[in-house]
């Protein structure tokens, strides 16, 4: 491996001493402005506070995506500051944190549809590629209530791609290369077709994970050997098509699908805490589809209606096993364990121009949930609860240099079922208990002058406990809660942006989240079998205080600079012994690009992050960590290029997660192909 970062190094070394001849600032300028540029938007899939601002950086478009090589949604979103990556090693799912908060309370869309998963609220973001993507929006502060339930922390929504031309295609192929062997394998096709009248967008990716390679620096422990990480295989299979009826320049109406078949291991714990828990485990199916109407009417010259009608489903297969042959299932902790969920819902949202300085949007939202699970030669359990929300958000414009934005939401959890196991093995009810949630928010957003703009809210955000939350044994150590109520959080924000000199572009953000009514864990509230049990309630309380930037610099057009910086404080006010898991203090971020001539161009990307926590109590840390990667790209035919990688370029040893340790080294090659 080490030869092979050297011929990296001299090849990139090269590319510069012949651009050093050619290049000019006439003659060039960055790939990030022209790459992914024609890849046009889906903007009916957008949701949108008219008179918002980008104020907080909060999108990242599929140019960043491919220029850096962000695969899934994970990785795409760390590239925002405010945003932490984070991983679930006991079930190998990605985590993403937005300014201090879990995937739980921050619901993720495909062009404004939920996809979160109605048990647990979570959904594994590793398993979403990007191929097939526009651009990703991660609301973190001023979250529009036309979002719907839920969006205690925010809102993340992936939009999809819409053809712009009679003709569009690309395509890429990668390999991954650690230990010596070919540790992964990548190909993606997108093709659409534009006619006026109609349009079609189809996408195809493969991703195939044989093992994840790890550092050379790593020790073996009792449970992993080192070199290629045991049981971290997985495979992801990714299709989708949208069908679009576009009869005039104001109305369109789209039908699309959305398929992913996946199957992933579930690497063993191979930490130092002697209470965690061993598990050989497989997902042998995580498949979910997402099938939705979205349709945009205009009603005259002020006014417009738009619809979401949506289905999606969600089948989880777990298999545990006794042990590293992953062969038997007789002893106690083996199973077989089965998620079958249903979503269906749908979302009517009304836009008009009260007056010509008032913009309005009335919203209702709709989402009916079903879930079904059991294990293999047990009886299955039902529950399902409806959500329904009623949303109006206004924006008033007092005049070109300020804004004032309003929005109000409410929300109706109701639980229809929720089956429970009696001591005869007996199917019977859960005590079933509805709740209610007010969201309320106001900003103000004034230009300084034609460069600069301030703006500020706050707002106040709820979550609904999950069924997990509600009516989880916890595999028998916790006594179900079906009276929890909503979470709560009083959110203040400031943000910042102002573009200097031509080419300096900067946003600032500071912000402030005050939580209430957290679901947290009670212990020793019963016995059970002579065993104390814990219990979830609402009991907790907590401060998130943090500031965040972003720079984006351009002193020459060969030469680009990207760089971002988070600080979070987390307080558990309700008891300063607990600590919150898995976001650092500090994360710094970014990459420098640099035009070699027109057909080439060499990146170096960073990322910085200081220790975080990996259990409340504080004992066990996920330590401090600064990685590198190394990009090159050339272009070999008109439209086709070739790239090279060396990601982890040093081979850091690190975790994000304390026992789970993240990929050593990779040299990853990769072909595109571009016709757009």
């Amino acid at each position: 491996m080490k030869k092979l970062l050297l011929l990296c190094v001299f090849v990139a070394t090269a590319f510069m001493a012949v651009a050093k001849e050619s290049k000019s600032d006439d003659e060039t300028e960055l790939l990030l402005d022209s790459l992914g540029s024609n890849i046009g938007v889906f903007s009916a899939g957008e949701v949108i506070v008219v008179g918002k601002k980008d104020n907080a950086k909060e999108t990242v478009s599929s140019a960043e995506i491919e220029l850096l090589d962000k695969t899934d949604l994970s990785k795409a979103g760390n590239l925002l500051p405010g945003i932490n990556l984070g991983n679930s090693g006991a079930r190998n799912e990605g985590l993403i944190y937005i300014r201090g908060f879990d995937m739980r309370q921050v619901p993720l869309y495909i062009d404004g549809i939920p996809l979160y998963v109605p048990y647990d609220g979570y959904v594994d973001p590793n398993r979403f590629t990007t191929f097939d993507l526009s651009q990703i929006t991660i609301s973190k502060g001023y979250t529009s209530v036309i979002y719907g339930p839920n969006t205690l922390g925010g809102a993340i929504n992936m939009v999809s791609r819409k053809p712009e031309k009679t003709f569009e295609a690309s395509a890429r192929t990668s390999l991954a290369y650690g230990d010596g062997k070919l540790a992964s394998e990548v190909g993606s096709l997108n093709l659409g077709t534009n006619q006026g009248l109609y349009y079609v967008q189809a996408g195809l990716s493969i991703l195939n994970r044989e093992f994840v390679p790890l550092s050379g620096s790593f020790d073996a422990t009792e449970y992993e050997d080192g070199g290629k990480r045991d049981n971290s295989s997985t495979q992801d299979f990714k299709s989708s098509v949208k069908v679009g009826y576009t009869p005039n320049s104001t109305d369109e109406y789209t039908l699309s699908y959305v398929n992913q078949q996946s199957e992933k291991g579930v690497p063993v714990y191979t930490g130092n805490n002697p209470s965690a828990t061993i598990r050989y485990w497989k997902y042998k199916d995580w498949d979910k589809s997402s099938l939705y109407f979205i349709g945009k009417k205009s009603l005259g010259a002020e006014s417009s209606l738009k619809a979401r009608v949506y289905y999606d489903s969600y089948y989880n297969v777990l298999d545990s096993y006794d042990d590293d042959t992953y062969t038997t299932q007789e002893k106690k902790k083996a199973f077989t364990s089965i998620y079958d969920d249903e979503t269906f819902g749908g979302s009517l949202e009304f836009a008009t121009k009260l007056s010509s300085k008032n913009d309005f949007t009335l919203a209702v939202h709709d989402k009916y949930d079903k879930h079904k699970e059991y294990n293999v030669g047990e009886t299955p359990q039902h529950f399902e609860d409806n959500t329904l929300s009623f949303a109006a958000e206004n924006t008033y414009h007092a005049s070109d240099m300020i804004r004032f934005m309003l929005g109000l939401r409410q929300d109706f959890r109701n639980s229809i079922k929720a089956e429970d196991m009696d001591e005869n093995d007996e199917l019977v009810s859960f005590e079933l208990e509805d709740n209610s949630a007010t969201n309320f928010q106001l900003g103000v957003a004034t230009k300084l002058d034609e460069r600069q703009e301030i703006s500020a809210y706050i707002s106040r955000t709820t979550r609904f406990p999950t069924l997990k939350d509600r009516y989880s044994y916890r595999m028998g150590s916790a006594l179900p809660n079906p009276d929890l109520d909503p979470e709560k959080s009083w959110k203040y924000g400031l943000d910042y942006s102002a573009r200097f000199f031509e080419n300096l572009q900067v946003q600032a953000s500071v912000y402030q989240s005050q939580l209430t009514d957290v679901i947290q864990q009670v212990d020793n509230v019963a016995q059970v079998d002579g065993e104390w049990v814990y219990q979830y309630q609402n009991t907790g309380e907590a401060t998130f205080t943090g500031f965040e930037c972003a720079a984006e610099w351009q002193p020459k057009r060969w030469l680009n600079a990207m760089l971002g910086y988070s600080y979070i404080d987390q307080k558990n006010d309700s008891d300063p012994s607990l600590k919150f898991t898995g976001v650092p203090r500090h994360k710094l971020s970014g990459y420098v690009q640099y035009l070699l001539d027109k057909d080439k161009w060499a990146l170096l990307e960073t990322e910085y992050n200081t220790k975080r926590y990996s259990t409340s109590d504080g004992s066990y840390t996920a330590g401090e960590y600064i990685v590198f990667n190394l990009r090159a790209n050339a272009t070999v035919l008109e439209m086709l290029s070739l790239q090279m990688a060396v990601e982890n370029l040093f081979d850091r040893n690190y975790e994000i997660s304390e026992g789970y340790p993240e990929p050593g080294r990779q040299l990853v090659i990769s072909l595109m192909y571009h016709f757009l």
